[in-house]
């Protein structure tokens, strides 16, 4: 399970991403390719094609979101040596402002609201040619299927949610025929 903290802010920048590190190599069908660029004396990798197509559905509404970071955003392997065998950095940035504005085609998605609360997801990745293509039909290959949970934050020093604060159980022993649902 993928663990995803979310921050809850105010602007309605997507300054925020949740990312995560995946082994899909032996699943991808098409011939990878591969963006190398030395900085200084550092080395990056990143997988430029083929692209990444996401659906998340949340299990908690039913609702699906389904989305790409675009061409332009290639996902990161590792700095040093190739790690492509091994992993690749999946990622998409999120808002939780509601003035925000969604952009499927850049990987931007809206949460912790009505239609996309915080709680577990469903999440398919998908192998796709385009960087445009929002359409899982057309995918070449699934890549991996599993769940995310997403969370509100409340590590001090950053925007958070409220911590939930529990009231001791004590004043109602003898009521043994009730059951309590909470949401």
């Amino acid at each position: 399970m993928i663990q995803a903290p979310i921050n809850n802010q105010t602007s309605t920048a997507f300054a925020y991403s949740t990312s995560f590190q995946i082994n899909i190599s032996d699943k991808i069908v098409q011939t990878p390719v591969f963006y190398v660029v030395t900085i200084g004396e550092t080395t990056y990798y990143s997988l430029q094609f083929p692209f990444i197509l996401y659906k998340l559905e949340s299990q908690q509404t039913g609702k699906t979101k389904i989305f790409t970071r675009g061409a332009s955003f290639y996902p990161v392997i590792s700095t040093g040596i190739n790690k492509f065998d091994r992993q690749i950095t999946l990622s998409w940035k999120y808002s939780t402002n509601p003035s925000s504005t969604e952009s499927l085609s850049t990987g931007e998605i809206l949460v912790g609201n009505a239609e996309f609360p915080l709680g577990f997801y469903d999440l398919t990745v998908y192998e796709v040619d385009s960087g445009s293509e929002l359409n899982p039909d057309n995918a070449k290959a699934v890549l991996y299927n599993g769940i995310v949970n997403m969370y509100g934050q409340t590590a001090t020093g950053v925007s958070n949610f409220e911590e939930v604060k529990y009231t001791e159980y004590t004043t109602n022993d003898s009521d043994n025929e009730n059951v309590y649902l909470t949401n």
